[in-house]
């Protein structure tokens, strides 16, 4: 396992340090602006530029962290070396960095500016920033990873499938990860509706609404995704569990146990490919940004950043 900490390690220090380039920072605000389909003024580049940086350095923070736990780790528990692999290593990498990401939008929930500002007038919810279907497809992978994991876990006190096996793997991890993201998710979603919105004009609160819909949604996919690897693990879990169960028993497992594996494969990528499938036929209906702009801006941006975009 000590060569796993190193790589987390080295993945940690390297998104840490990124955002210390001024192209990368640049990088990321202009994603943000195609994202929005809009133009950022001038006045306005330097507080976004914080704020999207300020959640990658907390996206490396928690990598690296992640990865001075593994090291320890692997001096102090018998079973590290059993534990590790590649999908312990991006296990790791996944939770951390998400955990990360939530724990800086409960610290900083807000952009703090100076100069004389108004409050808003009304408080947006979720649903003004998140489209339902992405809500509902979020739900789906998250609740369905923790089901898959708590099967897993649940099967390998069966003879069929070797304890150790599933107990050296990264679904103990993932099962206590995906519960804590979805907490830290919603404390962290909580936050950021919760902070005050005061803005100089009509164009900085637009982009103070562009800035909360891509935090919202990075905040709902973390734990999904991370059900959605929990699928893929399971069944590779499942089938090498079967397999040193099998060997140690001298037989073959039951029919129903080939099944459970077929579809421990299947499944990930049925549900992938079948939310794919529902995206592309409602093409737009799934982009946080439009969906914003559809709620809080009826479809369009400002008039203000409508002339500055045609001049």
């Amino acid at each position: 396992m000590l060569n796993d900490a190193i790589v987390i390690l080295v993945v940690g220090a390297a998104a840490l340090l990124l955002p210390l380039s001024s192209a990368y920072r640049s990088r990321l605000r202009r994603k943000l602006t195609r994202q929005a389909e809009a133009t950022v003024p001038p006045e306005q580049e330097a507080a976004l530029e914080t704020r999207v940086t300020r959640r990658a350095r907390a996206m490396g923070a928690g990598i690296l962290l992640a990865g001075v736990a593994a090291l320890l780790l692997s001096g102090l528990w018998d079973g590290a070396d059993q534990a590790s692999g590649g999908f312990f290593v991006l296990s790791i990498m996944f939770v951390a960095g998400a955990a990360g990401l939530a724990l800086a939008d409960i610290w900083w929930p807000g952009t703090t500016t100076d100069g004389p500002r108004t409050a808003r007038a009304t408080s947006p919810t979720a649903e003004d920033y998140l489209p339902p279907q992405s809500r509902r497809a979020a739900h789906l992978f998250a609740w369905s990873g923790l089901v898959a994991l708590t099967t897993t876990l649940l099967l390998s006190r069966s003879e069929w499938f070797d304890a150790a096996t599933v107990l050296h793997s990264p679904v103990p991890l993932l099962a206590v990860a995906i519960p804590v993201l979805l907490l830290l998710s919603w404390l962290a979603t909580r936050r950021v509706l919760a902070a005050p919105q005061p803005a100089r004009d009509e164009a900085e609160l637009y982009w103070q609404d562009a800035v909360r819909a891509q935090t919202l949604t990075s905040l709902s996919v973390a734990a999904p995704f991370v059900g959605l690897f929990a699928l893929v693990i399971c069944g590779s879990v499942l089938d090498d569990a079967a397999s040193t169960a099998a060997v140690a028993a001298g037989q073959v497992g039951p029919a129903w146990s080939l099944w459970l594996l077929i579809a421990g494969y299947v499944l990930p990528f049925a549900l992938v490919l079948g939310v794919a499938a529902v995206a592309t036929t409602r093409n737009g209906q799934w982009n946080e940004m439009r969906h914003y702009r559809e709620r809080l801006w009826g479809g369009q941006p400002p008039r203000a950043e409508v002339e500055r975009v045609r001049a």
